[in-house]
C-alpha cells in the first residue's frame, strides 16, 4: 500500500522488524526494508518510522540507524504482558 503514512506504522512493528533484522545472521534486509516488504509502504516511510522509534527511545545505533538494535525500552515493548502469559494453577 503505497498510500501508507508513517503514522500507520506502529512502534511495535518497527521493534519487531529490528528484532527480526538482528536475529538474521546474514542481515539480508534492513529493518526498514522488512517493514516495507510486510506493509507495502515506501522504504522512506518505513525509515521515518524508525527515526520516530529512535526519538522515543526504542532504538539505539552506532554508525547508521539502518543497523539499529533495541534498547531495554524497545525490548519491553515486545515483551508479553502478564495478561498474555498463562496463569499458573
Amino acid at each position: 500500500n503505497r498510500g501508507m503514512k508513517t503514522s500507520d506504522i506502529t512502534d511495535v512493528m518497527v521493534c519487531e522488524a529490528v528484532a527480526e533484522y538482528q536475529s538474521d545472521p546474514h542481515h539480508k534486509l534492513f529493518p526498514y526494508e522488512i517493514i516495507a516488504t510486510k506493509t507495502g509502504c515506501a522504504e522512506k516511510v518505513a525509515f521515518r518510522a524508525m527515526e520516530r522509534a529512535d526519538d522515543r527511545g526504542y532504538l539505539e545505533y552506532g554508525v547508521s540507524l539502518r543497523t539499529a538494535w533495541l534498547t531495554d525500552k524497545g525490548l519491553e515493548l515486545l515483551a508479553p504482558t502478564k495478561t498474555d502469559k498463562q496463569t499458573e494453577v
